[in-house]
């Protein structure tokens, strides 16, 4: 928990150095001052994770466009409108990742509008977009910097087209994740044509011929995870995976779930440098060390909303 005088506090010693400010779940406590206060003083911030504050609106959101280093933005289940969504992308022209998720007030149409204002899109969330037209694909088609993408749902025969172009395109691609698809066996040779895929995510995906899957595994040498939920695949094929590809830890929950993670040294070392990034971090914020700061704040249901008085 943090009194709303002690975020003044925070951002007034730190903000200048921050670059990773992530305030998601704080509800009505982070309002239109505080993101006044963070556009004044955080000029350095690359990451702003406003995830369910909805105690902003567009006057508060307006604020963000004095901020032009941005390269990660969060604003799910927000009340932001596309017109300040737009402005603050155009002013953020170094943006890679934003998020489309229910309760951002943009239309659906309007997603591919917004990368044509960010060409190095690197991470993309459309898995709650709907509809999008053949030209949204063409756009998407020419993200050659994506490296993560969550698709929406396609209804077949749209599925093989949009995939035969999309895929590809997509040549650094190591995150893709699928969702309510028929996966056909030219779809899946698609997929095998991903050399820096790491993680491949299937939701409620009908596989036509399951038992082909491993040549996901077989062909794809970066691949470190693959998850399969609510697909139709039993036991006896994880099994006869297990057997095949040692290499491979895999656990399942139940008949309509499965996850397979290939456990690697350079996986292990990402990790470990992570942990060690963040206590460094910590240690940066306690000693008051110079230098840039990540930050996020997890607020108690109790805390107050941000004010002036």
């Amino acid at each position: 928990m943090f009194r709303a005088e002690d975020f003044k506090n925070f951002l007034d010693n730190c903000g200048s150095r921050l670059t990773h400010l992530r305030l998601g779940y704080s509800g009505p406590s982070i309002n239109n001052l505080a993101l006044l206060k963070i556009s004044e003083i955080c000029v350095n911030l690359k990451e702003l994770n406003l995830d369910y504050c909805n105690g902003i609106d567009d006057k508060g959101f307006s604020y963000l466009e004095k901020l032009n280093g941005l390269e990660h933005l969060n604003l799910c289940y927000t009340n932001i409108n596309a017109e300040c969504f737009y402005k603050i992308l155009q002013k953020n022209p170094r943006m890679r990742e934003f998020n489309f998720e229910p309760g951002v007030y943009i239309k659906n149409t309007a997603a591919t509008q917004f990368i044509n204002v960010c060409p190095n899109f690197e991470v993309i969330r459309l898995e709650n977009c709907l509809n999008l037209t053949s030209q949204d694909i063409d756009v998407l088609a020419d993200c050659k910097n994506l490296r993560k993408v969550y698709l929406p749902q396609f209804q077949p025969p749209i599925a093989d087209d949009c995939l035969h172009r999309l895929l590809p395109s997509w040549q650094r691609l190591e995150l893709v994740a699928l969702r309510c698809i028929v996966l056909t066996n030219h779809n899946l040779k698609l997929l095998t044509q991903c050399k820096n895929l790491k993680q491949l995510q299937l939701y409620s995906v009908k596989l036509v011929t399951p038992d082909k899957c491993f040549t996901i595994l077989e062909q794809c040498p970066k691949l470190q995870e693959f998850h399969l939920i609510h697909c139709n695949i039993d036991d006896c094929l994880v099994n006869e995976w297990k057997e095949r590809y040692p290499h491979i830890e895999a656990s399942m929950a139940d008949h309509s779930i499965a996850y397979y993670r290939i456990t690697t040294f350079n996986t292990f070392v990402q990790r470990s440098l992570i942990i060690f990034a963040a206590l460094l971090c910590y240690y940066q914020s306690w000693v008051g060390a110079d230098g840039a700061m990540d930050c996020e704040i997890t607020p108690s249901p109790e805390m107050p909303r941000y004010s002036t008085s």
